[in-house]
């Protein structure tokens, strides 16, 4: 006789021990790839105070990432540390020379009892105010480094900007472009369809397609010069291999009047390089002086203990040890010095006028971009558009034909590239302007 089991399980009391399983597991996986792999987990812990990558920055964001993180700035600094130990170093005194000395020992006993046993000290005694002098040039030194790492501070602020301009510049054609290929592509549809409608030749389908390639191939170029912007404002910043997708922020559209000899007032009083020029002259004078001082011998002065076995004496003795200085009167070096003196000098008359005469370009081509600029702004933009959307109006009425709204479309896309190109150019202009006089050009 056959037995048999029925089983009918309980479905719902199944589901929840499923749901329970599936819900421990989800839990605990993460933790348990932690401990198994460690750092090669794929399970990465979120750290609250990161940011993402990919995102947009603006020119605050993008001057305080560079000041921290230029490696050009940051070598400056280090430059500064070592300046600092040197100037350390030059404030201690020399060391004196402790000597012990056994004369005399018998060569049938070995030992200090039958030997003449000196203990002594020698000191030298710098004289002529030679190390006050060497203290003075590692204090000018040192304050000449902190006007090179402004100097650099300065540059990598402008060339920042620059690149931060750049790429606002480039996004603002791009959005040209990308407006330009929207417009041909309108064209080119109508076309068609008045085309396939009877009421145009193909001619003009044909032409309103090229057109449209041009459009593309501009919006491809515009794109790929946007890319190249952004890598150049990460290299600046100091983030090459981080990732940006772009800025947030303006050119400067009416910038202020500006006055030359205000700003060459400006730059005399506030340039970095060129006080880190004076600064080299003064280097130079206090090295010259070093020098001459360097004539004088310095004195070792020594005093010491001598026991003298034999006689059972104990004796003292004192000594000044000062060269004579017949053959070595420093003057190679005292010729060097009168040499850099005269070089420091003529280099810091060659930084103000190279300096000067940078300030002087960049304010010329500033009113030249400037005037150009507001005339773009007021007067030639302004009527590209109107002419645009009035002959955009007429073309869809039947007043103007395909090449009329053809060449208005590329006159006004032309008009806003090369107020574009003004504009950066412009604003280019302002962040060297702000460099060379360490002063801040804003909007009238």
């Amino acid at each position: 006789m056959d037995t048999y089991f029925h089983f009918k399980p309980d479905l719902q009391r199944y589901k929840r021990i499923f749901l329970i399983a599936a819900a421990c597991l989800f839990i605990c996986l993460p933790c348990f790839w932690a401990t198994i792999l460690g750092n090669d987990s794929p399970i990465k812990a979120m750290d609250k105070n990161s940011q993402p990558l990919h995102k947009k920055i603006s020119l605050e964001e993008a001057l305080n990432t560079a000041i921290e993180k230029n490696p050009q700035l940051q070598s400056t600094r280090d430059q500064i540390d070592a300046a600092i130990g040197s100037l350390r170093q030059s404030r201690l005194y020399p060391n004196p020379v402790l000597e012990l000395l056994a004369e005399e020992i018998p060569s049938s006993e070995l030992g200090l009892n039958q030997s003449q046993n000196l203990v002594g000290i020698t000191q030298p005694i710098i004289t002529g105010g030679k190390r006050g002098l060497g203290i003075k040039v590692s204090e000018k030194s040192k304050e000449k480094n902190e006007l090179e790492r402004d100097t650099v501070l300065l540059a990598v602020i402008a060339d920042t900007k620059k690149a931060f301009y750049k790429v606002v510049a480039d996004q603002e054609a791009f959005s040209i472009a990308k407006e330009t290929e929207e417009i041909a592509k309108g064209i080119y549809e109508s076309e068609k369809r008045r085309f396939d409608a009877g009421e145009v030749a193909v001619t003009n389908v044909l032409r309103a397609e090229v057109e449209l390639s041009k459009a593309r191939n501009s919006l491809s170029h515009a794109e790929g010069d946007l890319q190249n912007s952004i890598k150049e404002l990460q290299t600046a910043m100091g983030i090459p291999e981080e990732t940006v997708d772009g800025v947030i922020g303006k050119l400067l559209t009416k910038p202020v009047e500006l006055s030359l000899p205000e700003l060459e007032l400006k730059m005399n009083n506030n340039q970095p390089l060129l006080k880190a020029s004076k600064k080299n002259i003064e280097i130079a004078e206090t090295q010259l002086t070093l020098e001459k001082r360097l004539s004088i011998p310095d004195i070792n002065v020594s005093a010491g203990y001598k026991r003298l076995s034999l006689e059972n004496v104990d004796t003292v003795q004192m000594g000044i040890e000062i060269p004579a200085p017949f053959f070595n009167r420093n003057q190679g070096n005292i010729q060097k010095g009168k040499a850099l003196s005269k070089k420091a000098k003529s280099e810091n008359q060659s930084v103000y006028n190279e300096l000067l005469f940078q300030l002087k370009k960049n304010f010329n081509s500033y009113n030249v971009e400037r005037k150009r600029v507001a005339e773009f702004r007021d007067k030639i933009l302004p009527r590209a558009e109107e002419s645009l959307k009035l002959i955009e109006k007429g073309y869809k009425e039947g007043e103007f034909n395909y090449i009329d709204l053809l060449d208005a479309q590329r006159t006004w896309a032309e008009t806003r590239i090369s107020y574009i190109e003004s504009l950066k150019n412009l604003n280019l202009l302002i962040a060297d302007i702000e460099r060379l006089a360490v002063t801040k050009i804003g909007r009238r």
